[in-house]
C-alpha cells in the first residue's frame, strides 16, 4: 500500500501517481512492481526488503544517487502481548521522504493523526523525517516506561507478597520483560546510529536551500541523539533491575527449596529415635523388659512424647527452625 502525504492531506494511491507537491510517500508492504514504479519517478534504487534486513551499517547508512538511505529498527506491539521489532528505512530524496516498511507501529499512525491537526509537520521531506523519527523516539519512550512500570510490579509480587507469588510464574514473566527490553534496546542502537548519521547530511542531500534551515535541522537532530543517549541510560537500567529481579526469584526458590528439605531433616530426626523404640518393643522375643507390665504402653509413648518435646527445644535453642 502507497500513502501520499502533503500539507493537509494524505490519500492511498499507486505508486508513480503523485504530484510534485508530495512531500511524504508512505509504502507498507510495498509490490516488487510498486517498487519498480516509484524507482522509475524518483530516480533512485529503493532497498527491498532483504536490503532492509542487513545488520551491516554501511547497509543501512549511506548515500547513493543524491539520495540519503537511512534504515532504523523499530519496536512495535503490533498486537502481540510482547514487543516486536523490524526495520524501517527513510529516504530522503529530491526534498521529499520516502518510508518503506514491513511492519505497522502504533508510531506512523500517531504521526498521521498529527497531521490532520498540524500538516505545518508535513512541510517538505526533512522536515516530515525530522517529526516522525521524533514520534519513533516518544514511542519507544513509552514502551521503556511500561516495561519498568511492569517490572516494578514484578518487584513488589516478589519481595511483598512473596508467600502468595508463584516464584515460577515470576520467572517466566522476568523472561518476557527482557525480551521487550532487548528489542527496545535493540531499537535505541539503531535510532542512535540514525540521527547521527542525518547529522552529517549536507545541504544538497536534504534539498535545503537556507543556512539557517540547515542549522534547525541539525540542532534539532543533535537534541534527538541526546534523547536517545538518554533513553538507553535507561533501558540499561531496566536490564540491570531485570536481572537483579532473575536472581533475587532464583535465590528466592532456593530459600523456599531449602526450607523445605529443612523440615522433612528436621521431622526425620525427631521420628529416628521413635522409630528405634517402635522397633526394639517390636521384636518378636518371648522375654523383654517391662513388656508385660502394667501401663508399659502408657510409659514408653510419654517416653516418646518427651523426646520429641526435648528435641524441639534442642532444635529451637540452636535455631535451626
Amino acid at each position: 500500500m502507497l500513502t501520499l502525504h502533503s500539507q493537509g492531506f494524505h490519500v492511498e494511491a499507486e505508486a508513480g501517481d503523485f504530484d510534485p507537491h508530495t512531500t511524504w510517500i508512505d509504502l507498507l508492504n510495498p509490490t516488487r512492481d510498486e517498487e519498480l514504479k516509484l524507482e522509475a519517478q524518483l530516480g533512485v534504487l529503493l532497498p527491498t526488503r532483504e536490503d532492509m534486513d542487513e545488520i551491516e551499517t554501511s547497509s543501512r547508512l549511506y548515500i547513493d544517487d543524491g539520495a540519503a538511505f537511512m534504515t532504523a529498527q523499530v519496536a512495535y506491539f503490533g498486537g502481540s502481548a510482547q514487543l516486536q521489532s523490524g526495520p524501517v528505512t527513510f529516504v530522503l530524496t529530491g526534498g521529499r521522504l520516502v518510508t518503506i516498511r514491513y511492519i505497522d507501529p502504533a508510531s506512523f499512525k500517531i504521526f498521521g493523526d498529527q497531521l490532520e491537526k498540524q500538516p505545518v509537520h508535513c512541510a517538505d521531506g526533512p522536515t516530515t523525517f525530522l517529526n516522525l523519527v521524533d514520534i519513533i523516539i516518544d514511542r519507544t519512550a513509552d514502551l521503556i516506561e511500561k516495561t519498568s512500570h511492569g517490572i516494578d510490579e514484578l518487584s513488589k509480587e516478589v519481595f511483598t507478597n512473596r508467600r502468595r507469588t508463584k516464584l515460577e510464574t515470576v520467572l517466566i514473566r522476568l523472561g518476557a520483560a527482557q525480551n521487550d527490553i532487548a528489542k527496545v534496546r535493540d531499537s535505541l542502537v539503531s535510532l542512535a546510529r540514525l540521527t547521527v548519521f542525518a547529522n552529517g547530511l549536507e545541504r544538497q542531500v536534504l534539498n535545503i536551500k537556507k543556512v539557517q534551515e540547515l542549522r534547525e535541522f541539525h540542532e534539532r537532530l543533535r537534541t534527538m541523539s541526546q534523547d536517545v543517549a538518554s533513553l538507553n541510560d535507561h533501558s540499561s537500567h531496566v536490564t540491570a533491575h531485570i536481572a537483579f529481579l532473575l536472581d533475587a526469584a532464583l535465590g528466592l526458590i532456593n530459600v523456599e527449596q531449602n526450607n523445605i528439605v529443612k523440615v522433612i531433616s528436621i521431622v526425620s530426626a525427631i521420628f529416628l529415635p521413635l522409630t528405634l523404640i517402635a522397633s526394639i518393643y517390636g521384636m518378636n522375643f518371648e522375654h523383654m523388659p517391662f513388656l508385660h507390665q502394667p501401663y508399659a504402653f502408657e510409659a514408653v509413648c510419654a517416653l516418646m512424647v518427651t523426646i520429641i518435646i526435648a528435641m524441639l527445644a534442642y532444635f529451637k535453642a540452636r535455631r535451626w527452625f
